[in-house]
């Protein structure tokens, strides 16, 4: 039996090389471009995460998130509660949104949310916005038109939730200023308990300055009401002619033409 030559048996798969190389060339050109090409592919954002939640999450999704925004300023320790169950408003795409009643949300709230890319549908949300807030209350009991002093005041820290609207957290707005009705000790202290002391009377003779381009004229009147200072009240002059002037001092009133 005749052996071949090593260089004879090596012929035959030497041939097949270029082939296998040329496969692997072409299969490693197609995952490399299989893979640039998912690179491009974008990734979820949270919008499209949102859309794939049925309406009812998003929907709550969105006023909460909106609601964390706007009352940012109460502080770090915020809790949002969504009362209402927004499966029960119906399709609501693209949600957005408002308050109807404009400033910091606190305590229980209605949120409007505009639905479509449009607004073409209004649905409300209830929902209690809670936080603790430091603010003034009363040390001593207050009498009608008595002033208010600071060191009848004092500071103490409360749910916002359990909060009326309109209390105080600076005692700038407060000392000074006038009770308009009896308030208890340990009162929470708001602003319609209390108004600017007078600085002009209902039926009082006061000084009006009229200014206008090239005039600057001064007279008496009389005072048709009672006026802080910065306020507008009615006035009558020795004409008879009734006028509205601006507080701008004691017993001063301005009238600009």
């Amino acid at each position: 039996m005749r052996v071949a030559p090593p260089e004879a048996a090596q012929r035959p798969r030497s041939k097949y090389r270029p082939a296998l190389r040329r496969l692997l060339w072409v299969g490693a050109t197609t995952l490399m471009a299989s893979l640039f090409a998912l690179s491009l592919l974008p990734i979820p954002s949270i919008a499209q995460a949102d859309a794939e939640l049925p309406t009812g999450d998003t929907v709550s999704a969105s006023v909460k998130r909106f609601l964390e925004q706007r009352s940012a300023s109460l502080g770090d320790q915020v809790t949002i509660e969504i009362r209402d169950s927004a499966a029960d408003l119906g399709d609501c795409p693209a949600p957005q949104p408002f308050l109807p009643r404009p400033g910091i949300p606190q305590g229980r709230v209605t949120v409007g949310v505009h639905c479509g890319s449009e607004g073409e549908r209004t649905r409300y949300l209830q929902a209690t916005v809670s936080a603790m807030v430091r603010h003034l209350v009363v040390q001593q009991s207050i009498a009608p038109g008595q002033r208010i002093d600071a060191a009848e005041l004092g500071w103490q820290e409360s749910d916002i939730s359990r909060l009326r609207r309109g209390y105080l957290d600076d005692i700038g707005q407060a000392a000074g200023m006038i009770a308009t009705r009896r308030i208890p000790d340990g009162a929470v202290l708001t602003d319609n308990m209390l108004r600017e002391p007078w600085m002009v009377k209902r039926g009082d003779t006061v000084v009006l300055t009229a200014v206008g381009q090239g005039f600057h004229v001064s007279r008496s009147v009389e005072a048709l009401d009672n006026g802080g200072l910065g306020s507008t009240i009615r006035l009558k002059t020795e004409s008879n002619q009734i006028l509205q002037g601006r507080v701008t001092g004691q017993d001063q009133l301005r009238v600009d033409f």
